[in-house]
């Protein structure tokens, strides 16, 4: 399991909902997540965005950690 997924796990993510939609532009199905981040309007966003938010923040932290 990637580090993003395993924070998403986490009972303080900022994920409030999942939902499963189909794009016609894209001809697939695809998750969404409702995320909210402070007292911002809850918004929908894939999955995927997410998940790659997750891993840049993780990676971020990591540098920040070693000191580059």
């Amino acid at each position: 399991m990637k580090e993003a997924e395993k924070e998403m796990n986490n009972p303080l993510s900022p994920v409030k909902m999942v939902r499963e939609s189909y794009s016609r532009y894209l001809q697939k199905n695809f998750t969404e997540v409702q995320v909210q981040f402070k007292d911002e309007e809850p918004a929908w966003i894939p999955y995927d965005t997410l998940l790659a938010i997750k891993e840049r923040e993780v990676e971020f932290q990591r540098r920040i950690k070693d000191g580059r």
